[in-house]
This record gives structure tokens, C-alpha cells and sequence, in this order.
């Protein structure tokens, strides 16, 4: 699934920008299971994730998502194991840790719950004795923000981060949804509504719409969907039994290397119709998938954009996503932190518009003394000039509600669900950090064409209202007469154009 270019704009020195994810409603994604994992967390804690183009364009879905939590309280333990540092300042200074706080401190939206700097600097040396140490304790400060996202990312999730940014994962490689209890008692509680292409499910011949009645031997009949769903996530090869057509089909499916198209695309039954769902903004040619998906259909009456459950990605993929809906006009703009500001004076803040002309996309950058840097990268051709809607939930959150926005907001597009997530913030993760590891800093605020803020992702959450609010039932199934938000996009294409 990957493109030979990329459409990244140039990296900076040592960062990228990053994203958490939040998994969706109506779907289950099982590449991978640490990965799925880290989706559900992510979801129980309410977190999801976008980033700024100006640091780097790409966008990395975070990995490890209560690593910050879990550091912290291991520092906690450690020191009320060890006391303070010895007095005298006679341990070594710890360079991992020095480097890593300083760059959270300088970078962190709101660096007023760290302190002073020069404090925080030198302060568990004798706690310290490896790398692991230096993140867990760094993390322990950053926590004190009460921000999520900011935290260290250790070696074994800096590449689980870069797997998921090139959609290769390891999995069985199928999505499912949760079956209707009473349904269940017949048919299982799990449902397949994709199969990822080339994986093992594909190759032993898993089907869209197959019931998974067991597996490995456990009988899903009453199993909750989260019972089911924890069974199949185990890393190993699973002994799965079907049921298909009333008859039931025993396949043994193993862990095998899965490239995840970032989009999905395929025409409304029995109308002139595209649905292109995007599962997500991260992947490093997430734009120029969507970009083929749209070419395919030329001569359709109109397009469903779907993004409900996608839990964000690049900033840079979404507003290149963006472009081939959005004529002209402003795509968003963001309140990011000044990296050079004084240790010791205020936070001070770059104030960055995006917005889009004829053939370019243009980032217009006010610095905090006044001075302007403009730069123009080619944006991706206007391709859609046809009825579009836009289907959104709860779980539509970061960079997806960027799109969302930005199509809603220059009026290219009708949005039809429920209120969206609500992360208005977002993060960079800054690369070449001492021991392998990465930085992940909350750094910026973004607003809508508008001007709207939509949230911090915790207590303050707003999100984007749809045109149209549309509620589906808990056991909506995507793509079926059950899924009420799909319909009334259908209905929306057709009034506007006049059938």
C-alpha cells in the first residue's frame, strides 16, 4: 500500500509530529495485538492526537498509551524507595535526563506545572542509574501537567510508533463489530466487516460479513464483545470457527505481517454513490491513497467521507487530505510554544494560519517579535465538485476533525452524526533524544476556519457539531439499513441533487 513518494513536507533536525489514537465505535481493528492494545487504552482514557506540519508535516500514531502514567508511578515507588538525592550534588548528573526535561520544558504548551527549569535540572541524579531511569522519572515530571500526551517514548515504542506510521503491523487482519446480544446467542458475538488484503484472514478465506461462533475452542454464543474481543487478541495463532450461510467453517489463522490501507473505498449499493471511509490520517501516504480512491470514481453523483472512529494522524495528511474537496480559503490555524523562550520568562507563542490558494498550500508563520516566515508547498488538485457529506462520532477526534471542519466550514461538504471528539491540542515528538529514545510534548493549540477551539481532549471538550445529528443504535452495523448516519448520507446526496 505504499506509495514510492511521500508526501511529507521536509523534516526538521529532531522532530516529527505525532498523534494518539482513539479507536471507534463501530469497528474493532485487530493487526496487531499490543497495538490493539494500545487502541483500547487510548479509548478508556479518552485520548487522540494531531500534529503540526510546520515541525515536520508527518504524523506518528502514539504508541504506549499510559507509558506516561505507568513511568510516573514507578518513579513515585522508586522514590519513596530511595528519599532525595544525596546532598552535595555528589552523584553524577544524569545527561539523558537533563537533555529530555529541558526539551519537554522548552517545548510543553504550558510549562507553568513544571516550575523553574534550572530546578528540575540535576534533580533525581542519585536516583538515576540507566536510561530507563532518566525517562521514567522525566515522565514523572511532564505528569505533573496532567497532560497525557507529553512523555518519553522508550525504544520498543519508537518502533511500534514507526511500524504504525508505514501501516505495517502483525495481526490475523480483520475488523469486526459487536453482535446484538440476543443475536449473539445464534451466531456469535463477533462480526466481520473487513478483511485486510494479503493477511492470513484474506488467505484462508475469511469473508466480510462472517460470524465468529469460537475460538480456540471457547464458545462465543455468550460471551460479552469484549469477552470475544479479548480472546482473539492474544499473540499467537488462533483456531477460529465461522459461520457462514447457516454453515459453520473451522480455519486456523496465524500472525503474519499486515500493510493496512489507510483508506477504504467502494460504491453505494444500487446508487451512483462513492463511500470512501479513512481509517486514519498517520500513515506517511494516507493523502495520496485517498487521492487514488477519489480518481476511481469520476463519474459518480457524489462522495461519503467517513471518518467516524478515526482517531487523528498528521496534520499535514489531513489538510493535504482536505485539498482535493476545498477550493480556497482557511484550512486552520494554531497557537503553538515559542522553542526559544527565556528559561525564565513567559511562554511565548507562534501564531500559524494554513490556508489554501489556487495551487499551493500556504503556511504563514507570526513569531512572537513580530516576524512573518510564509512558506508555499503544492498542494494536491481540487478533485471533488460534486455533493460531498462528511459521517462523524464521538470518536472522530485530532487531525479527522481538522477534515472535518475544513470541509464543513468552507462549505464543501454536509456533516452528519454525532458531536466529535473535542481534541483541540496537539503534540511533536521530537527525534534523536538520548538512549534511542523520542519526546513527545504537548506544544499547540489548533482552531478551526472559524476560529473555533474545540477542546483539550479531557474536562474542556467541545468538539464539532454535525449539520445534521444523526444517533445509531449501540449494535449499528456500518453500511447497512441498521446504520442510520450512512442512510441519511445517501439521503443528503440525493436531496441536493434534486432526487
Amino acid at each position: 500500500m505504499r506509495s514510492k513518494d511521500s508526501p511529507d513536507l521536509v523534516p526538521s533536525d529532531d522532530s516529527q509530529s505525532s498523534d494518539l489514537p482513539l479507536g471507534g465505535d463501530l469497528t474493532h481493528l485487530l493487526p496487531s495485538v499490543e497495538e490493539t492494545r494500545q487502541f483500547a487504552r487510548a479509548q478508556k482514557e479518552g485520548e487522540a492526537g494531531v500534529s503540526p506540519a510546520s515541525q515536520s508535516g508527518e504524523a506518528l500514531a502514539q504508541a504506549g498509551a499510559e507509558g506516561g502514567k505507568i513511568a510516573g508511578q514507578a518513579a513515585a515507588k522508586q522514590l519513596d524507595k530511595t528519599g532525595k538525592d544525596a546532598p552535595g550534588g555528589s552523584c553524577p548528573v544524569s545527561q539523558e535526563y537533563n537533555t529530555l526535561i529541558e526539551k519537554g520544558w522548552r517545548n510543553i504548551y504550558d510549562p507553568t506545572p513544571l516550575g523553574d527549569l534550572a530546578s528540575l535540572k540535576n534533580k533525581y541524579n542519585c536516583q538515576i542509574k540507566s536510561p530507563a531511569d532518566a525517562f521514567r522519572f522525566v515522565n514523572q515530571e511532564l505528569g505533573k501537567t496532567e497532560d497525557h500526551y507529553s512523555r518519553v517514548l522508550d525504544p520498543a515504542q519508537v518502533r511500534q510508533l514507526d511500524r504504525l506510521i508505514k501501516g505495517k503491523s502483525k495481526g490475523i487482519g480483520i475488523e469486526m463489530i459487536a453482535v446484538d446480544p440476543e443475536k449473539a446467542k445464534e451466531t456469535g458475538s463477533l462480526k466481520v466487516i473487513e478483511v485486510i488484503p494479503g493477511s492470513s484472514a484474506a488467505k484462508k478465506g475469511v469473508q466480510k460479513g462472517d460470524y465468529i461462533t469460537s475460538v480456540d475452542g471457547v464458545d462465543l454464543n455468550t460471551k460479552t464483545p469484549k469477552e470475544a474481543f479479548a480472546l482473539i487478541q492474544s499473540e499467537k495463532t488462533h483456531n477460529i470457527t465461522v459461520l457462514r450461510d447457516g454453515k459453520k467453517l473451522a480455519l486456523t489463522l496465524e500472525q503474519t505481517a499486515v500493510d493496512m490501507p489507510a483508506v477504504v473505498d467502494r460504491m453505494v449499493p444500487g446508487k451512483n454513490i462513492a463511500y470512501l471511509r479513512i481509517r486514519d490520517f498517520m500513515q506517511d501516504d494516507q493523502s495520496y491513497e485517498l487521492q487514488n480512491a477519489i480518481k476511481r470514481y469520476p463519474t459518480v453523483d457524489g462522495f461519503i467521507f467517513d471518518v467516524r472512529g478515526n482517531f487523528g494522524g498528521s496534520l499535514a495528511q489531513s489538510l493535504q487530505s482536505a485539498s482535493m474537496v476545498v477550493g480556497e480559503g482557511t484550512l486552520l490555524t494554531t497557537k503553538m510554544r515559542h522553542e526559544d523562550d527565556s528559561p525564565t520568562g513567559p511562554a511565548q507563542y507562534d501564531n500559524t494560519d494554513y490556508s489554501l490558494d489556487e495551487y499551493e498550500l500556504v503556511t504563514r508563520i507570526v513569531m512572537p517579535d513580530g516576524k512573518v516566515q510564509e512558506t508555499r508547498e503544492l498542494r494536491l488538485p481540487d478533485l471533488v465538485n460534486k455533493p460531498s457529506v462528511v459521517l462523524v462520532n464521538g470518536d472522530t477526534a485530532s487531525a479527522a476533525e481538522i477534515f472535518a471542519a475544513a470541509l464543513q466550514q468552507n462549505d464543501e461538504a454536509t456533516l452528519i452524526g454525532t458531536q466529535t471528539f473535542g481534541k483541540g491540542i496537539g503534540q511533536t515528538v521530537f527525534y534523536n533524544q538520548p538512549a534511542g529514545s523520542r519526546l513527545q510534548v504537548t506544544n499547540f493549540r489548533f482552531f478551526t476556519p472559524n476560529g473555533d477551539w474545540i477542546g483539550d481532549a479531557g474536562k474542556t471538550r467541545k468538539g464539532i457539531h454535525p449539520d445534521k445529528e444523526v444517533v445509531n443504535g449501540e449494535f449499528a452495523e456500518p453500511e447497512t439499513a441498521t446504520d442510520l448516519q450512512y442512510q441519511a448520507a445517501i439521503a443528503e446526496i440525493n436531496r441536493r441533487l434534486g432526487r
